[in-house]
């Protein structure tokens, strides 16, 4: 009978440990193919768009940024903060984008602070109207209009009807 009982005993604690480590078990799965190589190539017209303010008043608003995510996921580098402080006023303001967007950085470590303020002004605009650019575009691009981009020569862009009279002649 003790036999039967320590057979039965042992018999469970196998089913038990054995059902414990299924429990356990990882299953992981990787798959990868070789490509050839395969490319499209295609000549692309660039779109032109309109650049439309919706008011011509600033707004002003705080993007606040909990400690954790603004110094190790946003790696406490100041161009990811102001990134998504744009991205989320643009998104609170329903824009596409922040026109002459400013900004103000607050965080202190020492004091302890425990988020990231940033004040952004700028005003709210939507892109308006795209098209295929047409060769008078494309030309006045050539001149070489300067992008707010290019942080080194920033200059409006004005196209004159004085510069279309001449091009007619």
């Amino acid at each position: 009978m003790k036999k039967i009982m320590l057979t039965a005993l042992f018999g469970a604690m196998f089913v038990m440990g054995a059902s414990a480590q299924k429990v356990n078990q990882v299953q992981y799965q990787e798959t990868e193919a070789n490509l050839l190589g395969v490319t499209a190539n295609a000549a692309v017209r660039p779109l032109t768009v309109e650049l439309k303010i919706k008011s011509q008043q600033r707004v002003r608003e705080v993007v606040k940024i909990p400690r954790t995510i603004a110094l190790f996921a946003m790696k406490g580098d100041p161009t990811n903060w102001r990134s998504y402080a744009v991205y989320e006023v643009s998104r609170r303001q329903n824009c596409d984008m922040l026109v002459a967007a400013t900004f103000n950085i607050k965080y202190d470590e020492v004091a302890g602070d425990k988020e990231v303020e940033v004040e952004v002004v700028g005003y709210p605009a939507d892109f308006a109207n795209w098209k295929t650019a047409t060769d008078a575009d494309l030309e006045w691009i050539r001149k070489g209009v300067y992008t707010t981009s290019d942080r080194t020569a920033i200059s409006a862009a004005v196209r004159t009807e004085v510069e279309d009279n001449v091009k007619k002649r």
